[in-house]
């Protein structure tokens, strides 16, 4: 199947893609992703994390698909990237904690602190202060691996 990243744009959720269909969809959304992609992404995304669940490693397909959605900025895309990075004890080790600030270190934490119904709050609280503490992250920080990383995808 030829990627149509219009129309799938308009009816991804219609349309079944496999493994090649979507790193292909992906590739597309590297050089052309939009603003509006989000839902798409989000789509993807959860489709590689459905992978994951199944297998072992971790694809570079999951590792493209958080960072498009990281790159979106929407603070509400925590919950999915922390799901793909859960989907397995490989994509737990191999999808890299940085992504998980899509709305940057305080409007992510925040988001996360408020979602009080939310049955993974506890469990990424803990996961976001532990990776910072080691980490010692800032913001500016958070950019340039997501710039490493969109560099590493781009050659």
């Amino acid at each position: 199947m030829s990627i149509d990243l219009d129309q799938l744009r308009t009816d991804f959720t219609n349309t079944p893609l496999d493994e090649a269909d979507r790193e292909d969809a992906l590739h597309l959304l590297l050089r052309e992703r939009r603003d509006d992609d989000a839902g798409l992404l989000r789509h993807l995304l959860a489709e590689e994390t459905a992978a994951h669940q199944e297998g072992w490693g971790v694809r570079e397909t999951l590792v493209l698909a958080a960072l498009l959605l990281a790159e979106c900025g929407r603070e509400e895309d925590v919950w999915a990237l922390w799901e793909a990075k859960n989907a397995s004890f490989d994509t737990m080790a191999g999808l890299d904690g940085f992504l998980l600030f899509p709305a940057g270190i305080a409007g992510t934490t925040a988001h996360v602190i408020a979602g009080e119904e939310h049955p993974e709050r506890g469990d990424l609280m803990t996961y976001m202060s532990e990776y910072l503490e080691y980490e010692k992250l800032t913001d500016e920080d958070i950019r340039e691996h997501i710039a490493g990383l969109r560099s590493h995808f781009a050659h």
